[in-house]
């Protein structure tokens, strides 16, 4: 029998319920940034798609998302999965700043049939900050001088407070920036030390500080856990000091996804070093008390944002939405992206960005669009990838949104519907006649409620061998 359905925070009951499931469900799994996962993104997928797809883009198409990944840092912190490139020499930034500008001209030559509007801007990096004042206001005109923001579009940028200037934010506030997310990680000590990133209470809440009174609207500060040497005592401690110091507006309390295979850097922090599956639990529990004690709705499986936030909002009405860029609230937009490794969305194509700097810059300079790789999806995947968004992001998926043509959606999803029946005894789910529901205690655990629907899952990627790992763990 399945658990009555409540839309709240798992407890500490559901915790220790979780402790003893987390043998069962703790396994390799995809975060769904994406649907398919990008490791079966195919190189059929180039600049010539990319030129013809946005081509393609008329009268009627929806609005832009824009995102810039700005990929450089000046030290490398040992827990990061993202791609960048560390470099103390900023004279770097000039060239790719030429890079983008004729990235952002082909793109928007190519996409002039269609809307130029845009309603979302992001960079994302490395460190966005990096850049100076001077070099991020230039990237902001690259981008004015070919698209329109709209005025009530979202403009938001990740900084590193370490090296993020009050006149860097004055100059992001005059362009129109008002949401601004902060890395942070972990406050304590021993665990700074062990990743790498050693950063003060200070200086972090030194910079919200300047950003609420030049008007930024929404300050987000990113966590961690699963880092080396934390106990759920030091991390408490974290948490305090962010909810007593500093007040963020949103939190992304993230997993810490040890993938030394995929990233050599991470071999540096030691796995014995690491919590263990229950112990990350604990960690994430404490987060989850933390935040909600504090008047902070649970929003996605790993976000939290005051009641007044869009963010929190748009999960109330059932509009959250996830991409790349991670929890959005600006549906119905194609999502185009510049520099190396950004991924793009538009018009039902995946296109990713080459990694390599030089690969990039060449495919330019020939005066092609540098996509690397991709993705068309078929209807079965944009089926299968909104229920699995809406279960990230909403918690549920309606009996409407699993229909599909020719039979009702308990026919038609009978397989999946037989692999979700341990789940249901163990009181994951609900499901009946309005569809499936996620329960507080299958928040835990809500990438194996949603690996059910992946039907790329368990098939070897093109470029990929057999046998190699390439997901986190789900707990």
């Amino acid at each position: 029998m399945s658990a009555a359905f409540v839309d709240r925070p798992p407890d500490r009951a559901d915790l220790a319920r979780a402790l003893e499931l987390t043998p069962k469900y703790d396994r390799p799994g995809p975060r769904y940034t994406s649907y398919p996962p990008a490791p079966h993104f195919v190189d059929e997928i180039t600049g010539a798609t990319a030129r013809d797809v946005y081509r393609a883009r008329g009268r009627g198409s929806p609005p832009l998302s824009l995102y810039a990944h700005l990929p450089f840092c000046e030290s490398l912190c040992t827990y990061c999965g993202c791609n960048v490139i560390i470099s103390r020499n900023h004279t770097i930034v000039e060239r790719y700043l030429a890079g983008l500008a004729k990235e952002i001209r082909l793109a928007a030559d190519a996409l002039s049939g269609g809307p130029m509007e845009v309603v979302q801007f992001h960079l994302g990096g490395g460190t966005p900050t990096y850049f100076t004042p001077e070099e991020l206001e230039r990237l902001h005109g690259l981008v004015t001088a070919r698209f329109t923001i709209r005025p009530d579009a979202e403009q938001a940028l990740e900084v590193d407070p370490r090296v993020t200037t009050r006149a860097h934010l004055e100059t992001l506030a005059r362009l129109g920036f008002r949401r601004v997310s902060m890395g942070i990680q972990d406050f304590d000590a021993e665990v700074q030390h062990a990743v790498n990133r050693e950063q003060t209470v200070e200086e972090t809440q030194r910079l919200i500080e300047d950003a609420r009174a030049l008007g930024f609207t929404s300050v987000n500060v990113d966590l961690m856990y699963g880092l080396p040497h934390q106990t759920l005592d030091r991390f408490k401690h974290t948490l305090d000091l962010v909810l007593s110091r500093l007040s963020p507006d949103r939190v992304a309390l993230f997993g810490y996804a040890h993938v030394p295979w995929l990233k050599a850097h991470q071999r540096k922090i030691e796995a014995d070093t690491l919590p263990k599956a229950n112990d990350r639990l604990g960690l994430f529990q404490a987060g989850v008390e933390a935040f909600v004690g504090a008047g902070a709705e649970f929003v996605g499986f790993d976000h939290f944002a005051k009641p007044s936030d869009d963010m929190a909002i748009a999960r109330r009405s059932g509009d959250l939405h996830r991409n790349f860029m991670g929890f959005h609230t600006s549906a119905g937009s194609d999502m185009v992206a510049f520099g190396i490794t950004g991924i793009g969305d538009v018009s039902g194509v995946y296109l990713q960005n080459r990694h390599q700097l030089t690969a990039w810059e060449r495919d330019l300079e020939d005066g092609v669009l540098p996509v690397q790789r991709g993705y068309r999806r078929t209807a079965d995947d944009e089926l299968r990838g909104t229920i699995i968004q809406e279960l990230t992001c909403n918690g549920r998926v309606t009996a409407a949104q699993l229909e599909t043509a020719g039979a009702p959606w308990r026919t038609a999803w009978a397989n999946e519907l037989a692999r979700l029946a341990p789940m249901l005894d163990d009181g994951l789910l609900v499901i009946d006649d309005a569809g499936i529901r996620v329960t507080p205690l299958g928040r835990l655990f809500v990438r194996n409620v949603c690996m059910v629907f992946d039907a790329h899952l368990g098939k070897v990627p093109p470029t990929a061998k057999a046998d190699a790992p390439r997901y986190s763990r789900t707990v």
